[in-house]
């Protein structure tokens, strides 16, 4: 999940959040601290990775259930740091995933960006992908029926850089991003209510993308 808008990164340490019972006062006491300064935090502890900038707040959970990052964003800006100027929302959902073998995976690249387009060039590559191929692809929608003209889905789809590296690893992404329109008058409280109200169903929606590019490993 990530925020747009204007942050002190310096506050937001471990103990920042045991003090507010955001965290239990153990997992906060062994968490991992990277970093903590006026223009960035960083730090692991327990279920959650934290990264802070001026301009952008990032907090990510790899564990179920994924409720939980949902439920301490709101408690942190609706409840903490409501004063905080928000700007956008994006509740994401990335996935690094194996298939069978290099073909399948050439076959995902091949049926998302087709190389007939590309005319004799595109023959050059050839059908296996030992030649090359697509190497990132974003799809995006916009215009959302019943959401902000400048809300947006993207999901991008690109070789995996953390499993099956060059061979069979696949990495697929899904960004749900949800915009304050500027006659908003209260940018934070409403994305804290966009964010309790779309956070389940958003991922519900990212997983089904994610698993619609899984499932050309087989066509």
């Amino acid at each position: 999940m990530i925020l747009l808008g204007d942050f002190n990164p310096a506050i937001f340490t471990p103990a920042w959040f045991a003090l507010h019972d955001l965290l239990p006062k153990g997992a906060a006491e062994s968490a991992d601290l990277n970093v903590a300064h006026p223009q960035t935090t960083s730090f692991t502890a327990d279920w959650l990775q934290l990264n802070v900038l001026v301009d952008q707040f990032s907090a990510e959970t790899r564990q179920a259930p994924h409720i939980r990052l949902c439920d301490l964003v709101v408690r942190v800006f609706g409840e903490h740091l409501f004063h905080t100027p928000l700007r956008a929302l994006g509740i994401n959902r990335q996935v690094h995933f194996r298939v069978r073998d290099s073909s399948a995976r050439d076959r995902i690249g091949r049926t998302l960006a087709p190389v007939d387009a590309w005319g004799a060039w595109g023959a050059e590559l050839g059908e296996s992908g030992r030649h090359g191929g697509m190497t990132s692809v974003t799809m995006t929608q916009v215009n959302i029926p019943g959401r902000s003209p400048d809300d947006k889905i993207n999901i991008t789809v690109e070789p995996s850089n953390r499993v099956g590296v060059d061979v069979d690893g696949v990495y697929a992404r899904v960004n749900d991003h949800y915009a304050v329109t500027p006659t908003e008058g209260r940018p934070t409280e409403h994305l804290m209510d966009v964010l309790e109200r779309n956070f389940e169903s958003s991922l519900r929606r990212g997983e089904s993308l994610i698993d619609q590019v899984m499932s050309l490993a087989s066509i």
